[in-house]
């Protein structure tokens, strides 16, 4: 577990220290702080892959605050009791501080997850997705197959359809054809490329097409597409290829997003 690093927020500094020896035994990084307002701090100076909350009434503001500025996994400490009275957030878990080193074996289990390579899966369930294609048949086959992955997925028949969907914003890409009524997908591409780089905007766009050809794909990736794959290929494909620039991504965005919040004071 070397490299990783956990942030403990217990009101019990000998509690805490426990927890912190019992890590950095494991060779995991460990910060102990009392309160919200020096973890805030200790999180800027350096991020957390772990939290560990004091399970409280306070626990569910705490952690959502904290995570403001490192959307890790947390650990929620406290009894069976509190449990059952404790809502559990997202991407947490109970574990009883009577048993230290129950804690900590929980601890590195979740940081294993933490640790391992994002699956399809993953990336898919965090993803929204425009479908730009006129064919309905073919949209709505799409929709099904990425939304059983967990995607969120908008539709779009034409041009104006998919310029009104971009406008709403929030979508991490666009799938879009190469044959559209009205426009080419190259010259849809291209707008599509000046709308994100004028609004400061990061979605990714890929060409899917049954016109494969190389002078197809050069004509897209020039004209601003991210990715260019053949209708013909099989669907995992596509997910695959989708996963690797989502997760790219999220990574950049993940950072932006602890790089560009303002330093709260000590």
């Amino acid at each position: 577990m070397t490299g990783s690093r956990a942030l403990i927020v217990v009101a019990s500094q000998t509690q805490g220290l426990l927890l912190k020896l019992l890590l950095e035994e494991q060779g995991i990084e460990a910060a102990c702080v009392d309160a919200l307002e020096p973890a805030v701090v200790e999180l800027y100076r350096q991020p957390a892959d772990l939290l560990m909350v004091e399970g409280d009434g306070s626990a569910p503001q705490v952690l959502a605050e904290l995570r403001r500025f490192a959307p890790a996994p947390a650990i929620l400490l406290g009894s069976a009791e509190r449990a059952a009275a404790i809502p559990l957030p997202n991407d947490a878990q109970w574990a009883d501080p009577a048993d230290s080193r129950a804690v900590v074996r929980d601890a590195i289990a979740v940081l294993e997850r933490r640790n391992a390579p994002p699956t399809v899966s993953d990336i898919l369930k965090r993803a929204r997705i425009l479908i730009v294609d006129d064919s309905a048949t073919y949209r709505e086959f799409l929709r099904a197959e990425l939304e059983e992955d967990g995607c969120h997925v908008v539709a779009a028949r034409n041009a104006d359809e998919a310029v009104t969907a971009l406008e709403d914003g929030g979508l991490d890409c666009v799938i879009l054809d190469l044959v559209m009524p009205g426009t080419s997908g190259t010259q849809l591409c291209e707008r599509f490329d000046r709308f994100r780089r004028r609004r400061g905007l990061f979605f990714q766009i890929v060409i899917l097409t049954s016109q494969e050809g190389e002078d197809r794909l050069t004509a897209s990736l020039t004209a601003g597409a991210d990715d260019f794959i053949g209708k013909s290929q099989p669907m995992e494909v596509l997910k695959i290829r989708l996963m690797a620039l989502l997760r790219r991504k999220y990574m950049v965005e993940d950072h932006l997003q602890r790089m560009l919040h303002p330093v709260p004071s000590a």
